[in-house]
């Protein structure tokens, strides 16, 4: 190739470089056209050795050497500890590269030297390749950091302990109040191979995944700390926002669920002051175990259900009713036939498929069985906190 050719590129790189960071910052969203000091200061001097390692490559037709590539990697790792994302690192590299290629084909008259593609292709390559394992190596080092403390922050906050070191490490200033999430996530086939290390990396996948996702959907300063089975969200909050950081909450759910592919059950519970957040997280935590996938239970829709769902020294009692019901299985098909026909024997028959006072005479076999007389409004409530509780240790609850 022409050593002209390379002298006068060479000669150009001022003028290369300015036209590259004006194209990046014109398509950037970030910066919308405008180049900041610091923008320019670091990306010249980058643009400007990437320029220079091409037109050596060319010229000595070789490979850039070991400490050839050694700003690259300080740059792409400088970037990653900045959080700058990947794609905007490549955009970078991108629009150096097809500045040097417009010029290297106006200076050639339109026909550049027919290997001139194939260097710039290698030295983008082996740039890229050292800048971005730099980035991802400090990104996810800075990511894990961040992620740690504000695990730091969110156990503080519902322990009830002070949280003001652990948030401030992140920039946080604990809210007056706070809205509770509780998270429940189903498990990936991944997640159930038979090797251990296998498990935990497809355990860590799903929580990027999941974390990523929540970060998308909600408030800059919402508190996330998962695990592969579940989690907290800690929404800042202040008395009067109970109602739109459910609304909030529902949607980032609905969004999670259908982007991840997995089942997630959730409960919500609002602190309108920081040192309820403790008892409101039991609250919420309890609700998971009450919702349904894709869904957000609150209390107030579950007051009877959540009621029921305290255990307490009765649950062996209650057991036992559903113990002997289980006995006789078309007894526990028409109770809870009963229940959901809301207690008309004549919808209850339907679904059964037999006649009314077959029911009749169930509902009074079930009283004799028990003592709890199905017929009475007592009887009526014994009998369906028995059936929550059994629902509540069943398998599939």
């Amino acid at each position: 190739m022409s050593q002209d050719l390379w002298d006068r590129l060479e000669h150009r790189m001022p003028e290369i470089v300015d036209r590259a960071i004006h194209a990046y910052a014109a398509a950037s969203p970030l910066y919308q056209g405008d180049v900041p000091e610091h923008l320019h200061r670091h990306m010249a001097h980058s643009s400007r050795e990437f320029g220079r390692l091409y037109v050596r490559m060319a010229k000595q037709e070789r490979e850039p050497r070991d400490d050839e590539l050694e700003l690259f990697r300080d740059r792409g790792g400088e970037r990653g500890a900045e959080g700058l994302p990947v794609t905007d690192l490549m955009d970078a590299y991108l629009v150096g590269a097809e500045a040097l290629w417009d010029e290297v084909s106006r200076l050639a008259g339109g026909e550049p030297p027919a290997a001139a593609a194939a260097v710039l292709l290698r030295c983008l390559h082996r740039t890229m390749h050292v800048g971005f394992q730099a980035h991802q190596d400090e990104y996810q080092a800075v990511r894990s950091e961040e992620r740690e403390t504000m695990r730091a922050a969110v156990h503080a906050l519902v322990s009830g302990e002070a949280s003001d070191g652990a948030a401030g490490r992140v920039d946080i200033k604990p809210a007056e109040g706070y809205a509770v999430l509780a998270l429940q996530f189903a498990p990936e086939p991944s997640e159930s191979v038979d090797n251990a290390a296998g498990r935990r990396l497809a355990g860590r996948r799903k929580v990027h995944r999941l974390t990523d996702e929540l970060t998308r959907s909600l408030p800059d300063d919402a508190l996330i700390a998962l695990e592969p089975d579940g989690g907290l969200v800690l929404l800042p909050s202040a008395p009067d926002r109970a109602a739109a950081d459910l609304a909030a909450a529902r949607s980032a759910v609905g969004r999670l669920q259908r982007v991840i592919g997995v089942d997630v059950t959730a409960g919500f519970a609002h602190a309108g002051d920081r040192s309820a957040v403790p008892a409101v997280t039991d609250q919420a935590r309890r609700l998971v175990q009450l919702g349904t996938p894709g869904d957000v239970a609150v209390l107030e829709d579950l007051l009877f259900e959540y009621q029921l769902r305290h255990d307490s020294a009765a649950l062996p009692h209650l057991l036992s009713i559903v113990d002997d019901l289980a006995r006789e299985p078309d007894l526990l098909a028409t109770l809870r036939a009963y229940f959901a026909a809301d207690f008309n024997r004549s919808r209850a028959a339907g679904r059964l498929h037999v006649h009314p006072n077959t029911i009749d005479n169930r509902l009074s076999r079930i009283a004799n069985l028990t003592g709890a007389n199905p017929r009475t409004a007592r009887g009526l409530m014994t009998l369906a906190a028995a059936l929550n509780a059994a629902a509540k240790l069943a398998p599939d609850a």
